[in-house]
């Protein structure tokens, strides 16, 4: 499919501002394509002494989309909306209060609105990093091979038929020999070109255990207390020989970014008594962070303002409108690299964590730095907290895809899960990477090809609980099966001892392995249709997007 296309460069040399434009080789530098093994490459070899910096590059192929084929394209980081896509359909961009001058700079670091081009055009779609097209169950796959140098961006053009495929390099431009392109493209059955894919990359997962059990974040958000989770894992410890994790998340510090500074009032006897009491259980105690964030009112922002990344003027730039907005900790400086040491051996040493979940991870390549590309600062910044963390388990989050691979054990693969099926009039206007329960849904099925491959799936936990939840039992009986089918990480924020005999018998068959083995999964305008096979039983499971709404009787239990 790649190696009939043509690759249109725009460049200018280091010292100059004069823009070139060219198709290939020429008197600043010569281009070697080749083609084998599916393997498609542009290699650069330049002729002059000066760095080439490169405004844009695009490789385009002519594609015939066929009628009702569909594109899958691949979002930036955990959050971000992943679908197929198929003709007349529109991706979403950062919406209309995402545009607002307010928060356009702020919510613009989370995705990639900075890199990839959004045209609000129906038809014109695209992945980040890999990409497929299906049609029945054939899937043409084109997977980048080396992303570390720049995020590559895969476009799909409905209308005219085109694919398009672009990469961000160095801002510092590029010399002597270097790779601009690598690309993989097969065909095939779904699980036999994501198979290959992992294994020319050579991508493996770091554990096979599945995480079972309970994190806070859901039911109290930041109101925890020492008596909230002590009380819920006395509840929890009935179910011991089914599950292995406890995770406390965000709310025992006194600040984000001041992670060893623990609030006194909710947890009175600190955080090694909680991991102590975990143990106790012969669970794993998990805990949050986000390494690399501090709000603005957190100690070490306002001691330390010079660790922090800046923008042209030196002067620290938000990262996020989490709390009170956040900044993001350069990693480079070696006096913030040492903090960043000290305190995960603190929480995993002198406290006792198995598992850090760790969040807004995107915030190492929210810029370029120092002349790196994007990814490049996301590589250095994951293999950094891997060294950190050493043995213990990474639980990854709100972080882009590739950089992870081979460095952690689980991942967030989707939205965060709202407490209600619909988002309103603000979750329907907003960026790409917002709460938002049908985003979630869409992720975790549709980046199920990671599962077991990349890493272990989270896509979010399940809630039976009925109270402080708005989704009707059979939309959370919906939500736990999705959950089921697609997950290497099963985690609840309920209170089970408050569980009625029908939360109960549905809470024990989620903690089952029942090897359930999805065959394909079908999106028509709003309705999914998902073949699977459970205990060498095949199903049929049809369900409406809009509402959560099972459109065939199904015995989810």
């Amino acid at each position: 499919m790649l190696d009939n296309g043509s690759l249109v460069i725009q460049y200018h040399s280091s010292g100059s501002n004069d823009m070139h434009v060219v198709t290939g080789s020429n008197i600043d530098f010569d281009i070697i394509k080749s083609y084998n093994d599916n393997i498609l490459k542009f290699d650069f070899k330049s002729k002059t002494d000066k760095n080439i910096i490169i405004d844009n590059i695009e490789y385009c192929v002519d594609y015939k989309f066929k009628k009702g084929e569909a594109f899958f394209g691949n979002g930036y980081q955990s959050w971000t909306d992943t679908r197929e896509y198929k003709k007349g359909d529109k991706i979403r961009d950062l919406g209309f209060v995402g545009k607002h001058t307010m928060f356009k700079k702020i919510f613009m670091n989370a995705g990639d609105y900075g890199f990839a081009s959004y045209s609000n055009r129906r038809s014109l779609y695209h992945g980040i990093s890999y990409a497929y097209t299906r049609e029945g169950c054939l899937i043409n796959l084109i997977g980048s091979l080396n992303e570390r140098s720049g995020y590559t961006v895969i476009y799909a053009d409905m209308r005219h038929n085109k694919i398009k495929i672009s990469k961000e390099l160095p801002t510092s431009g590029i010399s002597g020999e270097y790779n601009l392109f690598s690309l993989y493209d097969i065909s095939g059955d779904y699980d036999e070109v994501f198979d290959k894919y992992f294994s020319i990359m050579g991508v493996k997962t770091r554990t096979s255990e599945k995480l079972k059990g309970y994190t806070s974040w859901y039911n109290y958000y930041s109101n925890i207390s020492e008596e909230i989770v002590l009380r819920d894992l006395e509840s929890l410890s009935v179910n011991a020989e089914s599950i292995n994790a406890f995770q406390i998340d965000d709310g025992y510090q006194t600040a984000v970014g001041d992670w060893l500074s623990v609030d006194a009032k909710k947890f009175p006897n600190g955080m090694k008594h909680i991991a102590d009491a975990i143990h106790q259980k012969g669970l794993k105690a998990g805990i949050w962070l986000a390494p690399l964030a501090a709000e603005t009112t957190s100690k070490i922002f306002n001691e330390k303002p010079e660790w922090f990344i800046t923008d042209s003027t030196n002067k620290p730039v938000i990262i996020g409108p989490n709390w009170s907005k956040f900044y993001g900790l350069n990693f480079y400086i070696p006096e913030v690299r040492e903090h960043i040491k000290h305190f995960f051996d603190v929480v995993l040493n002198e406290w006792g964590y198995d598992l850090v979940k760790l969040d807004f991870l995107y915030a190492a390549s929210a810029f370029s730095m120092y002349g790196k590309s994007r990814a490049e600062c996301m590589y250095d910044g994951m293999e950094f907290i891997r060294e950190c963390v050493g043995d213990k388990a990474i639980l990854a989050c709100g972080v882009p895809i590739f950089p992870c691979f081979n460095l952690v054990e689980y991942m967030r693969i989707g939205a965060d899960m709202g407490l209600s099926w619909s988002q309103g009039i603000y979750g329907m206007t907003t960026h790409r990477e917002d709460v938002n329960t049908r985003n979630a849904i869409h992720n975790g099925l549709m980046r199920r090809h990671l599962n077991g491959r990349a890493f272990l799936n989270d896509p979010d936990v399940f809630l039976l609980r009925d109270y402080k939840i708005s989704h009707s039992w059979a939309q959370r009986k919906l939500l736990a099966q999705l959950i089921k089918l697609t997950a290497g990480v099963l985690f609840i924020s309920d209170d089970v001892s408050r569980y009625n005999e029908e939360q109960r018998k549905q809470f024990d068959y989620m903690l089952q392995e029942t090897n359930i083995k999805i065959q394909s999964v079908d999106l028509k305008g709003k309705i999914y249709t998902i073949l699977y096979e459970e205990l060498g039983v095949n199903k049929r499971l049809v369900f409406s997007l809009k509402d959560g709404r099972v459109i065939e009787p199904h015995d989810f239990v």
